[in-house]
Formats: C-alpha cells, structure tokens, sequence
C-alpha cells in the first residue's frame, strides 16, 4: 500500500464514499451513494424520457482545469506506450475545445467548446499492483504534497490512468476493475477531501485490455457497453468522455441524475460515436441531453456535439464568470499549454522534470525564434518572474 509523506494523510470518509462508474452492460447505471442537498423543483414535461432526471443542487465543474495522470512503470516503458500516453493526454485537449462541451453548458458544466484546458500530465511509478481507493487517495494526496499535482479549486479535475499491469480491488468501495475474477466496473469517478480542506475530483480508467473485457463481460461480447473490436485507445476514449462528462456535471455526486437510471454517462452507456477536433478523429460516448429530450418529447436523448452551446437549465447551479470573458482567458494562456510533464516515485515520495521536456516547451513556445530575439536576459528575466509569483496571494 501507498505510504504517507510525513503525518499527512488523505483524510478517510466516514459518511459518503460516492463514486459513479461505467457498467459494462450498456445503459445500466453504475453509482453509489447519490446526495440530494436541495429537492428537485420546476416542471419538466412528462413526455420526456427521463423527466426525472435533475439538479439535486450540489456543485458543477464550470471551467474544467484537467490534469491526466499516468500510474504505472510500464508507461515509460518503450514507445508504444508513450505514444498512447501521448494520445491520451492530446484527447483530454481536444475535448474540451470540442463541440461535445456544447452538450454539457445545459448543465452549468462549461460554457460550450473551448471554456476548459488541459494543463499537464503526471507518471507516477512504483505503486502496488492491486490499489484500494485508500491506495488512490493517499497517492494523490502524495502527489500534491510533493507538488507534482496543484491543491485542487472548485475546476480540478484529474484523470488516471492505470497501465495495462494496475488493477483496482476496493471491497469497501465495490469496485473491481481488470482483476482476474469479478470485474464490475471500466472506470470511476469519485472525489475526496484533502488535507488542506478541498474536495479532489478525480477518475479511474484502467488499461481495459482484452482481457479486462472477457472477464468483466464472460462470452457476451454483444452485451458488453465495450466491445473486442475496439482499440484499446478507442475504449479508453470512450470511458474517459463518460466519466469526464459525470465529473464535471456530477462531482460530488449531489448534482445531476436521475434516481433509476443514474448519471449523464449512464443513461447513454455504452453508446459510441466519434468527434473531430483538427486533424484528429476521437472515439467517445454519446451523453443525456435533457433539452433534446424535453423538445422532442423523448425521442432524441443520447448525443455527441451539438453546433452551438446549449442554455442553462433552469433550475440548476449559478452563474458566474461570463462564457465569452472565460474563452478570452482561456486563449491568452493557451499558447503555453501543456505545461512539461513531471515524474514521481511513489515509493521515494520524491518527483523530477527532466530538461529534454521543457527544452522542448521553451521551443514550442517561441517558435520560429529564438528566446534572445525578444529579451537579452529571458533566465534572469523568468527568476525575478518566479520571485514575484511567490510573492503573490492567491485570490
């Protein structure tokens, strides 16, 4: 099992262990533990599919910040798998520029495509093979002790993934993922406190190999919400656009759903289709749109995009910064994004960038110059940078 840095430790719920996951049998909802803090209200027409689905008036993620993890030594091991990690952390960039946002504004989650970021990726090696969700809340309490991963505000989202070797094996929280026996689950989102006070949304997605699919849908290939056929890069992007929806719409489990047929993910289980962002074609997961099923009195439900972003529902979670302000902030940073990836040793507690990285970010950034074409000085100029910065209060 994980071990602590120093006295701090991931602080254990003794009231709610929430999670909701992707089922493998489509269409079947996968969650635990659902919170109503304020009781449903306002008409919603009865011809709808799912007129029960609705805000139960917890918090939404309303400008995702997403950060991917890569938990496991064999994702730095070789090329294939990272170029898969590559891939991956390039999907969580092109899904929240994409007109699949546009689907989830209706829920206060976004404000349409281009209102989140990808900041950076993490790998983190020498973990147990088998985790408990303890083993995943003290990990991730390790990584922001050890600054490898930021103390979270209310648009933090992390995604992990496992590599093809890490299973999850947590009887207390009901959830088995790519174990050899009694798989129940192809990924999770949950969220904990930290030791400063924050809640940490964060989801699971393991390696979904071949075999993960024959032992969580025995010789039913048909019936499974994944399918043989499929890449294991497709399946991860699938499961990953379910939980990232349910994450942001539903981090703690108290915002939108429906009592019999769960969370936005849910309800659309197992329903793929494709979106393309630039030059790449993504594999995801059709999600409930409650404005289609209202205005087509339950005849269209599960979505991929739509053209333009979907108004807020009404009731559902407050406003706040103005969607247009938002994607000018969001383009002013964008061109320094992602940010170098960054290493740790769960064993040693200790982490390491490695140079080759951010010579590349540096690059990146001042193509097709050079850094002495604009300052004579750019590291004096990027330490009195840092020095300002740590002066600088948090607002």
């Amino acid at each position: 099992m994980a071990q602590t840095v120093g006295t701090q430790k991931a602080k254990p719920s003794t009231v709610r262990r929430p999670y909701g996951g992707v089922s493998p049998v489509p269409r079947k909802p996968a969650t635990r533990d659902l919170e109503t803090v304020v009781q449903p209200s306002g008409p919603t027409p009865a011809a709808a599919a799912f007129p029960g689905f609705t805000y139960h008036g917890g918090p939404v993620v309303k400008f995702p910040q997403l950060y991917a993890s890569f938990w496991g030594s064999s994702w730095l091991q070789g090329a294939t798998n990272l170029n898969r990690a590559a891939r991956l952390t390039q999907f969580l960039t092109d899904i929240v520029a994409s007109k699949y946002m546009n689907i989830l504004s209706q829920y206060g989650a976004g404000s349409g495509a281009g209102t989140g970021c990808f900041l950076r990726s993490s790998f983190v090696q020498n973990l147990p093979n088998s985790l408990s969700g303890t083993d995943l809340r003290n990990t991730i309490q390790e990584c922001i002790n050890a600054r490898v991963l930021p103390e979270p505000n209310a648009n933090t989202c992390l995604v992990i993934y496992l590599a093809d070797e890490l299973a999850v094996n947590d009887p207390q929280d009901g959830i088995e993922m790519c174990e050899p026996t009694n798989d129940n689950a192809f990924g999770f989102h949950t969220f904990f406190t930290t030791t400063a006070g924050n809640p940490f949304f964060f989801a699971v997605i393991p390696g979904l190999t071949n075999g993960c699919l024959t032992v969580s849908c025995p010789g039913n290939d048909g019936g499974c919400s994944l399918h043989l056929a499929e890449t294991q890069e497709q399946r991860q992007t699938q499961v990953t656009s379910h939980e990232f929806a349910e994450m942001i719409t539903d981090p703690e489990l108290n915002a939108w759903w429906d009592a019999n047929s769960g969370e936005i993910g849910d309800v659309c289980n197992g329903e793929s289709a494709a979106i393309t962002v630039g030059p790449n074609t993504w594999t995801v997961q059709r999600e409930y749109s409650k404005t289609d099923d209202q205005n087509s009195n339950g005849a269209t439900f599960c979505v991929v995009e739509e053209p333009n972003p979907l108004p807020k529902l009404v009731p559902g979670p407050a406003s706040s910064i103005s969607a247009v302000a938002r994607i000018q902030q969001l383009q002013a940073i964008a061109k320094f994004l992602p940010l170098p990836p960054i290493y740790f040793d769960a064993a040693q507690k200790t982490s390491r960038t490695d140079e080759k990285d951010f010579q590349q970010f540096a690059e990146n950034i001042f193509r097709p110059f050079h850094h002495s074409d604009f300052l004579a000085d750019v590291p004096g100029f990027l330490r009195q940078f840092a020095d300002v910065l740590e002066k600088t209060p948090k607002r």
